[in-house]
């Protein structure tokens, strides 16, 4: 009966503790469960356009989007498809292994940063240089902020 009672306690004991922890690390986790974060830059003949989504503080998939007169880049990575391979790092960081480039992508809640580096614009533009840039998108602003994504990477 003894070792009843003190198994009984050793249950309620450990049962408290794992719902304190539980509890303790839902408030530790501010990042929501799923978050889509959009923005556009630009007029419609030179334009940047990035879509992401995170569950749980995960970047889950981004797709960009730019157009510069006749010449339009499109790049699409999904977590878990054939063309990339993911791999989380730190504090809301994410490497991307594309076809034919990287990409680091950065999050915290509201904020999303996609960085390009030695992307082929043959393979996912049709043309001759690399895209390399950044694109950063923050929560209820619906303009994107763009550097060097715009500019050709054709050595001279």
């Amino acid at each position: 009966m003894r070792r009843t009672a003190m198994a009984v306690l050793l249950i309620a004991y450990v049962g408290t503790a794992a719902a304190a922890d539980a509890a303790k690390s839902a408030k530790a986790q501010k990042a929501p469960l799923l978050e889509k974060l959009s923005c556009q830059t630009g007029p419609n003949d030179h334009q940047a356009r990035l879509i992401v989504e995170m569950v749980k503080g995960r970047p889950m998939e981004f797709a960009f989007y730019s157009r510069l007169g006749t010449r339009v880049c499109s790049v699409h990575g999904r977590r878990g498809d054939a063309y990339s391979k993911w791999e989380d790092e730190e504090d809301g960081k994410t490497a991307v292994k594309l076809y034919s480039g990287n990409a680091d992508l950065e999050y915290k809640p509201g904020y999303f940063k996609l960085k390009f580096a030695g992307v082929g614009r043959m393979h996912y533009c049709g043309m001759h240089g690399e895209l390399n840039g950044v694109v950063e998108v923050i929560a209820k602003k619906p303009e994107c902020e763009v550097e060097g994504v715009f500019e050709s990477g054709v050595p001279e």
